[in-house]
């Protein structure tokens, strides 16, 4: 019996002597409290909202260079890529066919004109023998049919004085249009810009019957017109004037910035999607940019500086009042929501109307009522 006791004593000092070491371990080794919610401060900051949309470089003025005659290219007078200033010669044709035209107008006005002088002559015929019938009637020495005759013949030969005049000039009118057609041959710059379309060689034949062919393109580059598509949702807070920026790929850290010049108000349609085609420009006498480059372009529909900010993502449910539903978090954590009125946001931050105090912390991505519904139908089922 003794022994049995004995035993019975060792191992409760042996359990006593454990759950001392483990009560001594555990105090030691407590797990660290749960980390506090992500949450954010409400601050004063810059709110700038803006619209994205992609845009395409395009040169602001660009003019088709044709010809306006046909002919066989002779010389070609720029390269691709030349800049140059208006008047300059660009391209010749062979101006024979045109010369021969020349000739042979000035041949038809003086083969004319030669007719008229004969006619003149002939008139002047006439007029005599009138006044010499008129004196021989005067005395009675001739009948008046001759008179009469001679005044019919001299009406007849002024009246074809005036249709060989019309003649002369509608040959000289020809003769003038035969003329500019061989000006023509030689093809100038309408306006100072850069060659970035040569779309023809030397012995090239261009026929100017139907369509004016396109012998090159010249672009002012100087100025860079970019063409934002907008999408119809975000169109409405777009406004003439408004700030547009945007960067390139190739130049990276540089912004460029116009003002929006114009909203084309027929949009484009892609599948099921339109857009509207917003226009600005840009200085580009660095010639930085190219035509046809694909830039992504921010356009500022409304700044706030200064104001009462928090971040985005703080934002929870939106009321029927505007209101969105925030959960502040005071001295110990604990959510407390509150209804907040807002103002504009650029992605990352919105404006605070009304709803919250500097200094206040708001629980980032709250959850929604949907899922507070169904966390507390799990917590009460386990």
């Amino acid at each position: 019996m003794k022994a049995f006791l004995k035993r019975w004593r060792t191992r409760l000092i042996v359990l006593a002597v454990l759950i001392a070491a483990g009560v001594t371990w555990r105090s030691f080794n407590r797990p660290p409290p749960p980390p506090p919610p992500p949450s954010g401060v409400v601050a004063l900051g810059d709110v700038i909202q803006s619209v994205q949309a992609a845009g395409i470089l395009q040169a602001k003025t660009r003019v088709d260079v044709g010809a306006q005659v046909s002919g066989q290219i002779q010389t070609l007078h720029v390269e691709l890529g030349q800049q140059v200033k208006k008047g300059d010669l660009l391209v010749s044709l062979d101006p024979e066919l045109a010369r021969s035209d020349v000739a042979q107008a000035e041949a038809a006005v003086a083969q004319a004109a030669a007719a008229l002088d004969s006619r003149r002559i002939d008139a002047e015929s006439a007029r005599r023998e009138l006044k010499r019938q008129q004196r021989m009637l005067a005395g009675q020495a001739t009948a008046a049919t001759e008179a009469e005759k001679a005044e019919t013949e001299l009406a007849k030969i002024e009246a074809d004085l005036r249709g060989q005049a019309a003649t002369i000039a509608r040959l000289q009118a020809e003769l003038e249009k035969k003329r500019v057609s061989l000006s023509y041959a030689r093809i100038t710059a309408p306006m100072d810009g850069t060659v970035v379309n040569l779309p023809v060689q030397v012995g090239q034949t261009v026929i100017s019957v139907q369509i004016t062919p396109v012998i090159l393109t010249l672009a002012d580059l100087d100025t860079i017109t970019v063409r934002t598509k907008v999408p119809e949702a975000d169109i409405q807070a777009i406004k003439v004037g408004q700030t547009a920026r945007f960067s390139t790929l190739a130049v990276e850290g540089k912004r460029y910035e116009g003002k929006v010049r114009v909203i084309q108000p027929v949009p484009e349609r892609a599948g099921n999607a339109v857009f509207y085609n917003v226009l600005f420009e840009v200085d580009n006498r660095d010639r930085a940019l190219f035509s046809d480059m694909t830039v992504q372009v921010d356009i500022e529909t409304g700044s706030a500086r200064q104001v009462l900010t928090m971040p985005i993502v703080a934002l929870g449910e939106r009321g029927k009042d505007g209101r969105f539903t925030v959960q502040v978090l005071d001295a110990a954590n604990k959510q407390v929501p509150r209804q907040v009125k807002v103002g504009l946001q650029d992605g990352a931050k919105v404006q605070v109307l009304d709803g919250l105090k500097a200094g206040e912390k708001v629980l980032l991505a709250p959850p929604s009522a949907a899922d507070a519904a169904a966390s507390g139908a799990s917590a009460a089922s386990s």
